[in-house]
């Protein structure tokens, strides 16, 4: 329910721009042409066929069947990019009609269209994901996986309406599961998926342009920042995921069959900051809430970080409206696991600041605009909460927040 609210969150702070201008690229490749914004959502069912698992029959015997057919729907978020010959989007699942075994988590993905999309026109494209995955069977743990599925398909564009038939294939599905503490086998999950979806496509630049062509825009930006009015107050949220880099050497003893943390539940980023139009800098303090949980049989291990980040970065590429950021991070980090083996507990923790970094970009076709969007990656080594028996639990994680609203209020008024 979170990850919803934070979507609508977002979604209800672009209501304005869906009364801007259609879609379009073919009066030229300009900067105000170069993105647009688009929502929906899509259903998809991965398919049994190639699929295995093996369990313990009445006989004490062990069998191997397929899994079901596994279908879900989803929110879909993302941007055409490059006048229209590539799509970035992350997918966030918010229904799956079979609750045990697969799953499926927020997927992030590109995809390249040969021939760019244009209006009434059918265009293929071929793309990437980053896809996790997760599977439990029984009283196992729910093992979470990182996949890289090579997609294909069809989307059609009618004026603001894009619709999609696409497939995917994930050619890294297998793995081994334990299906007790001692008794591991051989995983495969569903290997392809079919998919239908739609998307509204969202122009919130094209408005602004004429006054770039006609100079005004240069002009008002000149007039504004010689007054330091572009400098101002910025606050920004969005949805995020966090995944996790390092194994961790604790649970590689203690719990083997319980797995590694792979990534966290999705979650909001609130941020409020100051940006300085001259030399075009950003300095921000961010909060995150991460939370993640292994269980199988009888552990159960539950891991929090709370993060609090003093973060500056510089602008210091901009093509066509993609400025490209990059900068150092500070973070008041407060780690906390909570285990329990065979009713025996042990905690572990971390409370102090480490060091990282920031990076990313905004589409941001002129700097007067009062709102961006904004797509941020974080990373800090060496985190990591130390348990009694010396060994740690690692936090090391890149975050991805994949779609940032950035609100500058002062340029409302």
């Amino acid at each position: 329910m979170r990850k919803i609210l934070c979507c609508a969150v977002v979604l209800i702070s672009l209501t304005k721009a869906l009364l801007a201008q259609p879609y379009t690229v073919e009066n030229g490749k300009s900067r105000h042409r170069f993105a647009q914004l688009n929502i929906g959502f899509d259903a998809r069912t991965f398919l049994s066929g190639g699929s295995q698992t093996h369990f313990v029959n009445s006989g004490g015997q062990l069998e191997s069947r397929e899994l079901e057919n596994h279908t879900e729907t989803r929110i879909i978020i993302g941007g055409t990019h490059f006048w229209g010959h590539a799509d970035f989007y992350i997918g966030i699942p918010v229904v799956a009609f079979d609750k045990k075994g697969f799953q499926t988590g927020a997927e992030t993905g590109a995809k390249y269209f040969p021939w760019r999309i244009e209006n009434n026109k059918v265009r293929p494209f071929v793309g990437m994901s980053m896809l996790p995955v997760s599977y439990q069977q029984g009283e196992g743990t729910t093992m979470k996986r990182f996949k890289y599925p090579i997609l294909g398909g069809f989307v059609y564009n009618h004026k603001n309406h894009l619709l999609e038939l696409s497939g995917g294939f994930n050619y890294n599905n297998s793995g081994n599961y334990y299906i007790t503490e001692n008794q591991k086998v051989h995983l495969k999950t569903q290997p392809f998926w079919i998919s239908l979806g739609y998307k509204f496509m969202i122009e919130t630049t094209l408005s602004a342009e004429k006054d770039w062509q006609s100079g005004r825009t240069k002009l008002l930006t000149d007039t504004l920042s010689k007054r330091k009015k572009l400098n101002g107050l910025t606050l920004a949220i969005g949805p995020s995921a966090a995944f996790y880099l390092k194994k961790s050497d604790h649970n590689e003893q203690i719990a083997p069959y319980a797995d590694q943390l792979k990534s966290a539940d999705i979650f909001p980023e609130f941020a409020l900051g100051y940006y300085i139009h001259q030399p075009d800098i950003h300095i921000g303090l961010s909060y995150r809430n991460i939370k993640s949980e292994l269980k199988a049989f009888s552990f159960s291990q539950k891991s929090s970080r709370q993060a609090f980040t003093l973060e500056a970065y510089k602008f210091f590429a901009d093509y066509h409206g993609f400025a490209v950021f990059a900068g150092p991070a500070l973070s008041y980090e407060q780690l906390k696991v909570t285990e329990t083996n065979k009713q025996l507990s042990d905690k572990g923790a971390f409370d102090g600041i480490k060091p990282g970094i920031a990076f990313g970009w905004d589409i941001r076709p002129n700097r007067l605009q009062s709102w961006y969007l904004r797509t941020n990656l974080r990373y800090f080594p060496n985190l990591d909460g130390k348990m009694s028996d010396g060994k740690n639990v690692s936090f090391d994680q890149l975050e991805f927040n994949f779609i940032q609203l950035v609100v500058l209020p002062g340029r409302m008024f």
